[in-house]
């Protein structure tokens, strides 16, 4: 006698290509018509969701998708700039570091009465004295590190490229991150700016050993003006927001911005930026203007020290040198990057002693 096996029911395929894929909409084994269509279209939304996000991403500073042609050539910049400046970078280092002092007191020391922890050898000298030299407690009073934010601006317009200073102005930017990043300073930004201010690297970031090419491929020197005014104003409320970020007390850092240009602003502005650079002082916000000039690729006449400009002085006009109403107070011309350690060292010793003089 003939038996018949039973029939096995055979799989149900995937009603459709999303069925079971990860992040997709998981729907029941016979879904109607309109629920396949509400899926559609909840998926439709899904995407253009996610296109929304990619182009807010692409209009922000915090944009990690660089043209990988773009990152290789910034990771060639920065090795060919730093082997050229290796020790440049090592002697400004040591200069800083005896500048830029360790101002938060990580380190116990005694001999205190009351503390955070006990001194051990003070504990038998006091058993021996009748428990009369009681100074056997330890405090955080010896200051041990840096607490400091450091910005380096970098003009970014199209007249550094032309006048050969946009080189000069990497070359310098290569030499003093790497300085800041061996004294472990302390947090470290990077902004690029020209008609607009774009930050490259935030305070809150680590200057890793990616992250120096990283900001050298944002540098393309095609801004059409710069705008001083917008950095200087732009650069206060960058340094206040890092503030109320930062673990130390407002008390213990220390602000100071490096601007990396040629120099060139528009004199109409000057007043303005001297209010702004009040503003800024006021905060214990200090910024140093480093004029790169460099005269070899300039022709006569063409250097920053060599500009003048007209003046209206009791109703008379007369003719100046630019960088006699500077606005900066603190600022210095660099024609050579080797000038630089010096010479910036010299400018920080000096605000730095004028600050302890005032408090």
């Amino acid at each position: 006698m003939d038996v018949e096996e039973p029939s096995t029911p055979k799989e149900q395929e995937p009603s459709d290509a999303y069925e079971g894929r990860a992040g997709a909409m998981i729907k029941q084994a016979n879904p109607d018509h309109e629920e396949d269509l509400d899926a559609r279209a909840q998926i439709q939304d899904l995407e253009e969701d996610v296109e929304e996000v990619d182009n807010q991403l692409e209009s922000t500073h915090l944009d990690g998708t660089i043209d990988p042609q773009i990152a290789a050539d910034g990771r060639a910049q920065w090795m060919h700039y730093e082997s050229i400046t290796r020790d440049l970078s090592l002697s400004l280092t040591e200069q800083l570091r005896l500048i830029l002092a360790p101002t938060l007191a990580t380190k116990m020391r005694g001999d205190f009465r009351t503390g955070k922890r006990l001194n051990i050898k003070r504990i038998i000298p006091y058993i021996a004295s009748q428990y009369k030299r009681d100074k056997i407690w330890m405090r955080r009073s010896v200051p041990s590190k840096r607490s400091y934010q450091i910005m380096l601006a970098v003009d970014d317009s199209r007249s550094m490229g032309e006048s050969g200073s946009g080189a000069l102005a990497l070359e310098t930017l290569v030499m003093v991150s790497k300085s800041l990043s061996m004294l472990e300073v302390g947090q470290i930004s990077v902004v690029g700016f020209g008609e607009n201010v774009r930050v490259a690297h935030d305070f809150d970031m680590p200057f890793s050993a990616d992250a120096g090419p990283n900001v050298l491929s944002q540098f393309s020197f095609q801004q059409d003006r710069t705008d001083v005014t917008k950095l200087v104003r732009e650069s206060i409320e960058l340094f206040r927001a890092a503030r109320q970020k930062a673990s130390s007390s407002p008390a213990d850092l220390w602000q100071i911005q490096l601007i990396i240009s040629d120099g060139v602003c528009n004199s109409s502005e000057h007043d303005t930026i001297r209010r702004l650079l009040r503003t800024a002082l006021e905060e214990r916000i200090m910024m140093v203007f480093v004029i790169v000039d460099d005269v070899r690729k300039k022709g006569k006449g063409e250097s920053v020290l060599d500009l003048r400009e007209a003046r209206f002085v009791d109703g008379k006009v007369e003719m100046g040198r630019y960088l006699e109403g500077f606005p900066f107070r603190y600022f210095l011309v660099v024609g050579d990057v080797r000038e630089l350690p010096g010479v910036l060292a010299g400018v920080l010793r000096s605000w730095f002693r004028e600050v302890v003089d005032a408090s």
